[in-house]
């Protein structure tokens, strides 16, 4: 803990260094103070405006009934509001308050990955008069462009604050004259743009579009770079389009020579004005240079800061790279100090496949000849192998005005759709597989925007219905206890559904929980079900785990990320809430795609690109895993997901233990990448493989069928149209010879019970795989759990898991799998 400095002083005294705090006496804005947020986590508090220390205002925070958590008034998280710092130097932190109970100093930081909590700087005891709380930081750490800091209340008691103020109070010389020596290994040529007249020596600028481009050497470059750095200006003004970019150029000993196989770091320092930055990479082969991938988008940034990030694993072929920052927004970039290293060599994985474009290693798309009949936005696989397809309204609201509301039982093998009378506006409802194999549907669309309002003012319903599918028809339940438009349902392990997010029928976000008891077949009362009154978001991604908590990946819908880390361990049965580390960029995983990965025992789960609805920052390829069973869980940066960043990716666990990621749109409902790549847990690594031919992002699914493959619909770009052209993928598992099979095995089983199974091939593995029921990039309850598999030839005895947690009770696929990576076609068995 660093020590803290109070001093009852009745009257703030003037401070000669310059204050970066935006609007630091609360006096701006109607009716919260502007840049500056509450937040927190755990037992609420209520806020109000009082008095300050020295008149106007000053905001306080009472907590009453404390069970869990903290709250704390905070800049904003943004550009405009959180107060920018320099790596390498220290501040000084200033808050003036007042408080019945002892507090903490707590401070975030923000990099490139985004923001993550950096610590609590000491505790401050309860005053009944205004003091200042004050700290000095550490030395703020490399990549480190912005802070936000808070008086953190952690108990029952009232807190006011007013007067933040953060102060540089070092300013770190620059190394000795040569600077630092650049790594033995360093293989940029004149990376400090020393050299060079008009243009930097072994550089060329690049870019395409519309828009003004001028450019041009800088004298600005950052106090740590070597002596005789210089920065490169690119200024962009009247864009429509296109970007503008610093590359190493293709002359002979200029842009660095790559082993395929081996991995390598790459930085730039930069500063922009621009809201769009990109890190961008193009690959060298044979036939000549393209376009690589995204690395990652990079926020505006006042002050100069390092863009870090590691290449994928190069390609066979490719022998060398150029690399640099691309300005695709108004505004100014400068770039100085370009490095590339190597890494330890990692040789490529050794394979026997055929070619890389053969359906044994890449699989095969195909999109059906008949069109769905409605606006599918949620989708159920169902026990019996038909999918239920709900519409609702479609978000369509001259149906929803019409009271016209739809969905359909389709069955995939003969491509005939039944349709389902639908008792209220289903749209963005919240849908799991029940226990009994019926489909719980809950909340969705109570009101449709006016034309007054913005677009995500949806009021929420509160209706609640189950799908039974001996007879096609919806039924009626017990509303849940608050409205909800955008709820999670996550299944717990006795079988009871847990529900939260969204938002009420005043289209306000939700704090309310919910639990729904299957074995009454009803939703409890809110005062029987343990309340964090804490708002989760719009479809929480919220995981299941072994010992039954529950985990918060970060995923979810709509702008920004949850305050703190971005990523929680919740659990529900005492409603409390830890934030877990890692996450990098939480405010750019709007409806990224995350994933129980496969086997669910090693209880992984990992999140894969994202963007930002609100913000509509360019999305990113990102991909964090975090391993649940250790004691201190933390994410830990995965291989980025190949080619440009997206959000609205789609994810499905494969019965081979892999993980299929496809579709996607790097901007709001527009710019669809048609790329789609599988997920090898055990190697670690992505192979691309085809793209789906239907361009897909918003309001599209992916889900996995009993016979191995996946289907794949629709889409609803920023002009409201919709997709409904079905795609279905084969997987490269269905062109590699003969399938296993399983007979023998019983239609039900209980948790720790064996059976024999008899089977043909040589089958190393048997597995369970939950039915999926996804919607928005969120299927929290979809899991593939290992069967332990004794026996050798066609005899074989395998056992159900004895722990509910890791299997909740329903029906389930089981596969076997062959040596070859062959699964066979799934057999349905229930497990209780």
């Amino acid at each position: 803990m660093i020590p803290l400095a109070t001093a009852p002083v009745d009257i703030r005294a003037a401070v000669g260094a310059v204050n970066l705090v935006s609007n630091p006496s609360l006096e701006q804005g109607k009716p919260w103070p502007t840049c500056f947020s509450p937040a927190g986590w755990g037992t609420a508090a209520a806020w109000s405006l009082v008095a300050g220390p020295t008149g106007g205002r000053a905001v306080s925070l009472t907590v009453k009934n404390y069970t869990s958590g903290d709250r704390k008034l905070l800049q904003t998280e943004t550009n405009a509001c959180a107060p920018a710092v320099i790596p390498g130097q220290t501040y000084r932190i200033g808050i003036w308050h007042k408080s019945t109970a002892q507090s903490a100093l707590t401070v975030f930081r923000h990099t490139a990955d985004g923001w993550f909590y950096w610590g609590d700087f000491g505790k401050v005891p309860a005053s009944t008069s205004w003091v200042e709380a004050s700290a000095t930081t550490p030395v703020i750490p490399a990549g480190t462009d912005r802070i936000v800091f808070g008086l953190s209340l952690s108990s029952n008691g009232t807190l006011t604050t007013d007067d933040y103020s953060l102060t540089q109070v070092s300013a770190t010389p620059p190394p000795p004259t040569g600077g630092t020596p650049p790594p033995t290994n360093e293989l940029i040529v004149n990376g400090s743009l020393a050299a060079g007249t008009t243009t930097p020596t072994c550089f060329v600028t690049a870019g395409w579009g519309d828009r003004l481009v001028s450019q041009g050497l800088d004298a600005d470059t950052p106090t740590t770079a070597p002596a005789g750095s210089r920065s490169y200006r690119i200024a962009v003004s009247n864009r429509v389009s296109g970007d503008a970019k610093l590359l190493q150029s293709e002359a002979p000993g200029c842009a660095p020579s790559v082993i395929a196989g081996v991995g390598y770091q790459v930085s730039v320092d930069y500063k922009s004005t621009a809201t769009g930055n990109g890190l961008t990479v193009f690959k060298h082969t044979a036939t000549g240079w393209s376009y690589w991938t995204e690395l990652q988008s990079l926020p505006a940034s006042a002050q100069w800061t390092t863009a870090r990030a590691t290449l994928p694993l190069i390609p066979t072929g490719v022998d060398r790279v150029s690399f640099g920052l691309s300005i695709s927004s108004n505004g100014t970039l400068l770039t100085t100090n370009y490095s590339m290293t190597s890494l330890a060599a990692v040789p490529p994985p050794p394979t026997t496949d055929p070619a890389p474009t053969s359906p044994a290693t890449v699989g095969t798309w195909k999109v059906l000849d008949v069109d769905m009949p409605l606006r599918t936005v949620h989708t159920t696989l169902l026990h019996d192998g038909r999918l239920l397809l709900i519409a609702g309204s479609g978000n369509d609201g001259a149906q929803f005005a019409a009271g016209t509301f739809r969905a359909v039982v389709w069955s995939p093998d003969t491509n005939v759709y039944t349709e389902v009378p639908v008792p209220y506006d289903m749209f963005c409802a919240g849908h799991v597989t029940l226990s009994d194999g019926k489909v719980l549907v809950a909340g969705g669309t109570q009101a449709f925007p006016t034309q007054d309002q913005g677009p995500n003012t949806f009021k929420g319903s509160n209706k609640s219905y189950y799908f039974d599918p001996s007879d096609n028809q919806f039924h009626p339940l017990s509303d849940m206890a608050g409205a909800h438009w955008y709820p999670t349902l996550t299944k717990l392990g006795d079988g009871d559904v847990w529900s939260a997010g969204g938002l009420d029928e005043k289209a306000e976000g939700t704090v309310l929980t919910e639990m729904f008891d299957s074995s009454q077949m009803k939703w409890l009362p809110a005062g029987q079900v343990p309340q964090t009154w804490s708002f989760w978001g719009t479809y929480p991604h919220m995981y299941l785990l072994d010992d039954g908590m529950l985990f918060y990946s970060g995923g979810h819908t709509f702008g920004n990320g949850l305050p703190g880390t971005g990523a929680s361990l919740y659990d529900w049965r005492t409603a409390q809430i830890w934030d877990v580390p890692g996450l990098r960029q939480k405010d750019l995983r709007d409806q990224a795609g995350s994933v129980l990965l496969p086997p669910a025992q090693d209880q992984k789960v990992m999140i894969v690109g994202g963007g930002n609805s609100d913000t509509n920052n360019a999305a990113t390829n990102t991909v964090d895993i975090i391993d649940l069973s250790q004691a201190s869980p933390a994410y830990k940066a995965g291989p980025d997901l190949p080619g440009p960043g997206k959000m609205y990716v789609n994810l499905v666990t494969l019965p081979d233990r892999t993980v299929l990621a496809a579709d996607g749109a790097q901007f709001n409902r527009s710019n669809n990448v048609n790329t789609a790549a599988i997920y090898d847990p055990k190697s670690g690594l992505w192979k691309s493989i085809g793209g789906d031919p239907i361009g897909r992002n918003y309001h599209s699914s992916a889900t996995l069928l009993p016979d191995g493959r996946v289907v794949v619909l629709g889409s609803n770009p920023l002009d409201n149209s919709f997709e409904l052209k079905i795609s279905v993928y084969s997987p490269p598992y269905l062109y590699k010879g003969e399938r296993p099979s399983v007979a023998g095995m019983p239609t039900a089983a209980k948790y720790g019970a064996s059976f024999p199974i008899t089977v043909t091939g040589d089958v190393v593995s048997a597995s369970l795989t939950a039915p999926m029921s996804p919607t928005h990039q969120t299927d929290t309850n979809a899991r593939l759990v290992d069967l332990p598999i004794a026996g050798t030839g066609n005899s074989r005895v395998v056992q159900i898991p004895a722990n509910p947690n890791l299997l909740p009770p329903g029906p389930y696929m089981l596969t076997v799998l062959d040596s070859n990576g062959v699964p066979s076609t799934a057999d349905w068995i229930w497990v209780s």
